[in-house]
């Protein structure tokens, strides 16, 4: 619930701090004194979009700060275990002159949309603007989906993406086919180009390495004869064996000598067995003009083809990859197409089943919600509704992203008279009911601690009010109830009582906010009885109404 609520420099509130308590609060106050800017200020505490033009004139920012106690565990998921967490939320936003603002929870930043995402979790703001949102069927699926419903629609959403992808895939090729019959012959040609060709990353490597070694072959022959001259002519070999045969000699004096015998006698064998390579891969070499010049022709082809399709040797193998099975794609165009069109009515019926299971589901939920509604309206003096939930023929399936299902809510308030559209037939107080019942029963199914409500009592009078404050004050048995309202009936069953007004001082107007007491709401209400003249009557109405 909503604790405590710090307003700063928000259009006409200078600073305003206010503590609120269980049950139902009602703010009532002349029109223009401030009681709907402080649900536009919870409201921005609930993620609604900020505006500078908000901040009070001659400021350069305006601060809200909500406290909450008794939130949803669900929201320490939202907001991660970095945060920390304790008894109360505290949800601060901040809205700059620049046109920025900030969120932050618990003196973290958040962005908006988990923002959003929390507040959903802690309360809701009624308006009697939302009952626009009533000519939407859009939006009535949300009244009749629970969590068993939400569940289902997660597994169907997945289902469709894998069917959308498929049923792409099918598509697609059936396209391709069209365009893939003139390109075959074109891509034959490249595939025997490269396949004649048989190019190989490590043979143009060792072509490259073997050039090399043709190109610089009288500076390699020049180069190993005089390695020759250094170990025939010098004795480089014979000399380090003689000196071998002399550490054999002292090593019979000194272990040291033996040691170091055994250290030059493997250098000798490994040098002699290198030098003996060398001369003797050279020896059996002699330079060839035909190899060099096939060499030459074949690395020749490498750089042709590289050229001609602007890739490397890579990407070339790659692309000779693609073109093969490009080639056996559209000469199996048959095979592949019965294939996937298997795999579409597959992934198709999957989906349609498990659309099904929520159609099924939510049939039983309607005829619930149905029952709901007529019985809540018939609370709120509309004992004459005849209330159904019509959903669309099957006739053209059409996969939307929650399901198959269009719904319209069709009534009638009137005994005698067809049902219509919801939109079609009523009236802004007839709305503002049919939204209370249904706000009723958002809060049972949504478990919200926190439930505001803006003049939804506007347009109805007498014994409707009455009824209306009822409701609310039901509503207030299972969570916290904040209500601005014009009507001494719904301001006379609240538990707490708030009274906006506001004043001038110093050539500004600010917002004041005082806690009645009993006597003080008298005398609220009845100004509010008499148009703001407070009478002998108008009192004893109030202290009626009160009781």
């Amino acid at each position: 619930m909503l604790v405590s609520l710090l307003v700063k420099n928000f259009a006409i509130i200078d600073n305003i701090q206010i503590e609120f308590n269980h049950n139902m609060t009602v703010l009532t106050g002349e029109t223009g004194a401030g009681k709907s800017l402080i649900i536009d200020a919870i409201g921005l505490l609930f993620g609604k979009r900020s505006s500078s033009d908000l901040i009070r004139f001659g400021e350069t920012k305006a601060t809200i700060e909500g406290v909450f106690s008794s939130y949803d565990s669900k929201i320490i998921e939202i907001l991660g275990e970095e945060i920390d967490h304790d008894d109360y939320l505290v949800i601060k936003r901040e809205i700059y002159a620049n046109g920025k603002s900030l969120c932050k929870v618990n003196n973290n930043i958040v962005s908006l949309s988990q923002l959003v995402e929390i507040s959903e979790l802690i309360g809701d703001i009624h308006t009697q603007f939302d009952t626009q949102g009533l000519f939407n069927p859009k939006n009535y699926l949300q009244f009749i989906d629970n969590e068993d419903v939400i569940e289902l629609i997660k597994a169907y959403q997945e289902s469709l993406k894998a069917y959308k992808e498929v049923n792409n895939n099918y598509l697609d090729l059936q396209k391709k086919n069209q365009d893939d019959n003139q390109r075959l012959e074109f891509l034959k040609f490249q595939a025997n180009e490269l396949q004649k060709a048989n190019l190989n990353i490590s043979e143009e490597e060792d072509l490259k390495h073997r050039l090399t070694y043709l190109n610089n072959f009288e500076n390699i022959n020049q180069n190993v004869n005089d390695l020759k001259k250094i170990f025939h002519d010098n004795k480089v070999l014979d000399n380090i064996y003689e000196a071998i045969t002399i550490l054999g000699k002292l090593e019979k004096y000194d272990e040291k000598f033996s040691l170091v015998k055994k250290s030059v006698e493997e250098q000798y064998y490994n040098l002699n067995d290198s030098v003996e390579e060398i001369f003797h891969s050279f020896k059996s070499f002699d330079f060839d003009q035909h190899e060099l010049d096939a060499i030459n022709e074949r690395l020749g082809l490498y750089s042709d083809l590289k050229r001609k399709y602007k890739k490397t040797t890579e990407e070339i193998l790659n692309y000779q990859s693609q073109i093969d099975q490009e080639i056996n794609q559209i000469e199996n165009y048959d095979f592949l197409l019965e294939n996937l069109e298997k795999s579409v009515k597959k992934s198709f019926n999957k989906t349609l089943e498990i659309a099904q299971n929520i159609r099924a589901k939510r049939i039983i939920l309607a005829k619930s919600l149905e029952s709901f509604v007529i019985e809540n309206l018939a609370d709120l003096q509309l004992k004459n509704t005849k209330f159904i939930i019509e959903f669309n023929e099957l006739d053209n399936i059409t996969f939307k992203n929650d399901g198959i299902d269009v719904i319209d809510f069709l009534i009638t308030f009137n005994q005698g008279e067809p049902l219509r559209p919801l939109s079609k037939v009523a009236s802004g107080g007839e709305l503002s009911r049919f939204m209370l019942a249904l706000k009723t029963l958002l809060i049972e199914k949504m478990n919200l601690q926190t439930i505001i409500f803006d003049e939804i009592d506007n347009g109805v009078s007498g014994a409707i009010a009455f009824s209306i404050a009822n409701k609310i004050k039901q509503i207030s048995s299972k969570a916290q109830v904040l209500c601005v309202t014009h009507h001494p009936q719904v301001a006379a069953v609240a538990d707490n009582h708030l009274q906006i007004s506001k004043i001038t001082e110093e050539n500004r107007t600010i917002t004041i906010i005082n806690h009645l007491s009993y006597e003080e709401r008298i005398v609220e209400i009845a100004k509010m009885i008499s148009n703001g003249e407070v009478t002998e009557a108008s009192k004893n109405l109030a202290i009626e109404l009160l009781k």
